[in-house]
This record gives structure tokens, sequence and C-alpha cells, in this order.
């Protein structure tokens, strides 16, 4: 198995540029008073490289022609400064293409970072596309995939299991999926052998957030295909979509892939990811890699009337989930919805199916400030749209290939009101 050499996001000290060649030769080696010149000369010369350093842009930003996302940006940047962070990214696209890709401070291109909980909408698109495949049925029993689980246990679904509502929950530091010494299969077994539902919770009977049930939907997949749930990944997802950042080595090396939050990304791998969802199913090269009708299980609320416990304060009332991510509730019923996919760290990757827009705030704080940022977001999301959808704004790269609606499937879902 190849797991990406990725640099952990370590914030980059700030180290000064190096001084031009003609201010390095004042430095006055090898003449008489040379030292005291050389004293002089360094203080006026760093002088000289602090004005430098200060007139150096701190944000690159690439836009479409006739969009002004300038708002958003300051509002991007005064969070960032507000949190303290060294870096922040954001991209925005549409089916056609990328209309904004910003970096600020210490982030570029290269960056990678852990993605926490955002790491759940991954690997429920790997499940949705094994399902595609036939090698996995959404709605069927796991015992017969899954015999290490008995009892009531054996009857959890593999929509269940990556929508929360399986009869585990409240369990996103289990030591069972933190723990990185052990593999995958090690873990599950552990599960299964002995961690019991919180008591009261049964299978389909509640939503409670967690990370227990997507581990072992994670193993499921490496069973019915045969392949390490990282490499499976990567091989039917990862390379086609060109993507070479993400994995779910964040914490450090292992084969215990924490499926519900151990991944990491740069910015423009999970965009592609997006992508490919608003895209529905069509990847920028034009290949078909999930079918529409897949792609359409993420607009479907799992919760309905089932009773919610305890949710994370992100989630506003009424709590909608789907296959792992969350809906902004400010949206009716009724209409497409804007699904997210929120980090505890902030990384928050977002897909406007009523907008065709999908986007990635990028950044990497202290648990918790996804609770202080989202208020943030969910302005960003109102703001970056009217921009997009401004006279004249168009993308500033276009993508290869664009989904033609009648290639296949039933069409777009009725939703019910």
């Amino acid at each position: 198995m190849h797991i990406a050499q990725l640099t952990p996001e370590t914030p980059p000290a700030e180290i000064p540029p190096a001084l031009p060649t003609a201010l390095q030769s004042a430095r006055g080696q090898g003449r008489p008073g040379g030292a005291l010149r050389r004293r002089a000369a360094a203080a006026a010369l760093w002088t000289c490289a602090g004005l430098l350093w200060a007139t150096l842009p701190s944000a690159q930003a690439q836009q479409g022609p006739g969009c002004d996302f300038g708002p958003s940006l300051q509002r991007f940047e005064a969070l960032r400064q507000r949190e303290a962070l060294p870096g922040a990214a954001l991209l925005l696209g549409s089916r056609q293409g990328l209309l904004l890709e910003h970096y600020a401070g210490s982030y570029s291109a290269q960056t990678v970072v852990a993605i926490a909980s955002a790491s759940k909408l991954l690997g429920a698109v790997r499940i949705l596309q094994l399902a595609d495949r036939g090698i996995l049925d959404l709605d069927a029993p796991i015992g017969p995939l899954l015999p290490e689980f008995s009892g009531d246990k054996a009857d959890m679904t593999l929509d269940q299991l990556f929508s929360h509502t399986s009869g585990y929950g409240n369990d996103s530091a289990a030591p069972e999926i933190t723990d990185r010494s052990i593999s995958l299969a090690e873990a599950v077994l552990q599960i299964a052998c002995c961690r019991d539902f919180p008591a009261g919770y049964s299978v389909g009977g509640q939503f409670a957030y967690g990370g227990v049930s997507m581990h072992i939907g994670g193993r499921a997949a490496e069973v019915a295909t045969g392949q390490d749930w990282q490499q499976g990944w990567q091989q039917a997802l990862g390379a086609p979509l060109g993507i070479s950042s993400i994995d779910w080595q964040a914490f450090g090396p292992t084969t215990n892939y924490m499926v519900a939050g151990g991944a990491r990304s740069n910015l423009r791998d999970y965009g592609a990811v997006l992508h490919l969802l608003t895209n529905e199913g069509v990847a920028s090269s034009g290949a078909r890699l999930l079918s529409r009708d897949s792609v359409f299980e993420l607009w479907r609320d799992r919760i309905t009337d089932l009773p919610v416990i305890d949710p994370p304060p992100t989630a506003e009332p009424p709590v909608r989930y789907g296959l792992g991510s969350w809906f902004i509730p400010q949206r009716p019923a009724g209409r497409a919805p804007l699904i997210h996919s929120l980090g505890a760290f902030g990384f928050m990757p977002w897909i406007d199916f009523e907008a065709g827009l999908f986007g990635v705030f990028m950044v990497r704080g202290a648990p918790g400030i996804n609770t202080r940022l989202m208020s943030d977001y969910e302005a960003l999301f109102v703001e970056l749209r009217a921009a997009a959808e401004a006279s004249g704004c168009r993308e500033f790269e276009r993508f290869d290939s664009v989904f033609a609606d009648d290639l296949e499937g039933q069409g777009r879902p009725t939703l019910p009101e």
C-alpha cells in the first residue's frame, strides 16, 4: 500500500526575505573598522528588509473575470485575523469551472491540513460508489458481511452507519477508532466484541452523531472489495480525479483509518470531490464516477422525525442530515439543499445544489473553532452565491467536460415539502 508522504500542516516561521545582492555587498567585511560598520550596516539593512517584507502581499487570489468577491474575501480575512490563524484558503466553483481560489497568510496550494469531520463526506462518496457498482447494498443488514456483529447490531445498514442512525453515537473519540497501533479490521472486531449501544439507543431509532458507525462502514467496504480502505478510495476516486493529497493519515501513520475524522487534504483536491457531486457524478475530465441517482442520495434527509440526541452545537434546528453531510436548515424542505461537512478544526466543504456551486473554507484551528466560525460561513454562503450569480461573472478556469442533463438517471428527485 502506498501512503502519500505529505508534510503535516505546520505554520512556517516568518523568515525575512533574502537581502538583495547590492545590499549584501555593504556588509563591510574585510575592511578596517569592519565590525563597527557591519553593525551599523546590519541595522540599516534589516530596517530596509523590514520595509520590503511589509510590502509583500499576504494573500494570493484568482477570481473569474467580471466577478466581485471583495466583500467575501474581506470577511474571510477578518475571521482569520480574529482567530489568529497563520493561514487560510477559500475555493469556489461551479459545474463549469473555478470562480475563486484564494490563499492567505502561510497557506498555499501545497498546504495540507487535517480536516476532521469533513472526512465523513469523503467516506460517504466511496460507499455510494460501491453501491453503484453493486458491491455494497445501502439498505442490506451488515450481518452477512461482518458476522462479528450479532443480535440487533447485525441489522445495521450502511445507510444507517453513514447517517448516524445505526444505534451507535456520541463516540467520536472512542479508543477503538483513535488507536493508531491497530488496523481497521482489529478496531471493528473490538467494537463488535465489547462496545454496546448507549443506553436506550436502538438500530434506526434515533440520530446520534459520532464516529464508530462509519468505522464499521469502512470495514464493510474493505471486506466487500478485498481492498484496504485508503487504497480503495485513492484508486477508485483519488486517481481518476487527479487527487494526490487526500489520505487518512492526518494524525500519524496508521491502517486504523478513522473514516469519520482522520483524513487530510489540500484545497483543490477536496474541491475536485465537490465538483464531482455538483456535476452529478461526472468528473471535470468527463469520466463518470457516480450515477446521478447516487448523488441524489445526498439530497435525502435521514433524520425526518427521529429523535435527535445531543447534536453538536453547529447543528441548528431543525437538524437534518443525509449521508456524511449536514443540511443548512435555513433552506426550506422541498428545495435543492445546501449541504456541508464541517470539521472540528474549521475546515468546511459545502455544495449548494440549487445554485450549482461548491466551495471549501480551509482553516486549521483548535477544536471548537467550528462553532465560532459557523455564522461567518453562513454569511459567506449568501455573499458568494450573490457574487457568482451577478451578471458578467465567469469562471477563471474552465473544466474539460460539462455534464449534459439527459445523460442518464431518473432526473432530479422530488423533495418532500
